[in-house]
């Protein structure tokens, strides 16, 4: 299915993809731009993650490139940490920050079709990830606590299916397609397994949220008039779905040409916001508060999108990473009750079309953004966002691959996701 190609025709399929999006009737003009070098990073054979750091953001709007000098040194409490992992065409790798410093070496998967990076029971930092082979699906989780060594498992309690999505629902929580409709998994530790809770979702679900305080997970999605709906369980004692609820009033963007569906995020207030596209160049914000969904909320960028990535900042805000066609990826900051605030340019030179992730600061930062850049042999790249300004680091390179799936999760060991 996936193949290695050249960094020629990638550029020529990337400019046609380009092209088929502006003739879908958006309302502005692109541009395609090259695979380009990045900024300031040194380069290094895949394997080798040392890491180099570039201020290629900076505070305030406007503009691609950026302003401001770069953030200060984390500053990290014990235990702090981020696992990184990305897939290209058929090869996958993992990189892993404890206390502030990146590992120095990536640890290879092979062949996954999907993955996603979460948090265990015991704290460890993990990646769950599904292979096909010879006509057959197997799922394998791989566990560190600071990058210096992994555990590798199989995957014996639940089956998702290999192409479906798996995304990170909370702490040792998942949530996947069985072929039987969206399903959650949690990690047992007696068992050392991924162990699938026995009712599936009342429809297919594009993302969903641990409530710790409630004891629930909602889940999101759309309906069959692409309404945006949603649905509740609780997780705790392995209960039923709610019936589900969608809000006709609300219309999420489905085009021939795919843009990230619906993400949810839960606050640390146990609030949820989902974020999704109105258009191309249009992103809207919705917000529960006790009970209530609040009427949406837009922002329309400057220039079309097709990937976003949603996390919640531990003081409560939201930071949605936009990853736009000229491949400037930004940062833009949602506060539930207040709005939208100015796009803050991280780096032009991102790949697109690609995948981008995003995940609560550590270390006193308020994000933390993983995405690809580079020419053939892509970095893989981590963002960390500060009130206004941002710097983005490269932690891991693959050889003449890009790569087409990046997830990122954060360990806070003072707080229970």
């Amino acid at each position: 299915m996936f193949e290695i190609v050249s960094a020629q025709r990638r550029a020529i399929a990337a400019g046609a993809f380009v092209a088929a999006l502006a003739a879908c009737g958006s309302e502005v003009e692109v541009e395609a731009t090259g695979a380009g070098g990045g900024s300031s990073a040194s380069s290094a054979s895949s394997g080798d993650a040392s890491v180099s750091s570039s201020s290629v953001g900076g505070g305030g709007s406007g503009g691609s490139g950026g302003s401001g000098g770069s953030l200060p040194a984390p500053t990290c409490a014990p235990g702090e940490g981020a696992i990184v992992a990305a897939m290209g065409y058929g090869t996958g790798l993992v990189a892993v920050e404890h206390e502030g410093t990146w590992t120095k070496n990536t640890y290879p998967i092979a062949d996954p079709v999907w993955l996603t990076t979460y948090v265990d029971v015991y704290e460890h930092l993990g990646v769950f990830w599904t292979e096909q082979s010879q006509g057959s699906a197997q799922s394998h989780f791989v566990s560190t606590s600071d990058g210096t060594s992994f555990d590798l498992h199989d995957v014996n309690g639940w089956s998702p299916q290999p192409w479906s999505q798996v995304v990170t629902v909370g702490r040792s929580l998942l949530l996947g397609n069985t072929g039987e409709g969206s399903v959650l998994a949690y990690f047992d530790p007696d068992a050392f397994d991924w162990i699938s809770y026995p009712k599936p979702a009342p429809f297919d679900l594009t993302s969903a949220v641990k409530r710790v305080a409630s004891s629930t997970v909602l889940g999101v999605g759309t309906g069959p008039q692409h309404e945006l709906c949603d649905t509740e369980i609780f997780w705790a004692d392995g209960g039923s779905w709610t019936d589900m609820h969608c809000r006709d009033e609300i219309s999420v963007f489905q085009q021939e040409i795919p843009v990230t569906p619906p993400r949810a995020v839960a606050l640390p207030n146990d609030d949820v916001v989902v974020v999704y596209y109105e258009n191309y160049v249009t992103l809207a914000a919705t917000w529960l508060h006790a009970g209530v969904w609040s009427a949406p909320e837009s922002i329309t960028l400057a220039e079309q999108s097709l990937d976003l990535a949603v996390t919640a900042t531990p003081a409560g805000d939201v930071i949605v990473g936009v990853l736009q066609t000229s491949g400037l990826l930004s940062a833009i900051r949602y506060v539930p009750g207040t709005g939208w605030g100015e796009p803050l340019p991280i780096d032009p030179t991102a790949h697109f079309p690609s995948s981008i992730s995003a995940a609560p600061g550590i270390c006193g930062d308020d994000a933390l953004i993983a995405y690809a850049a580079g020419g053939i042999d892509s970095e893989v790249r981590v963002a960390r966002v500060r009130g206004g300004s941002a710097e983005a680091s490269t932690v891991a390179w693959f050889t003449e691959e890009v790569p087409n799936q990046i997830s990122i999760t954060t360990r806070r060991p003072d707080i229970s996701p």
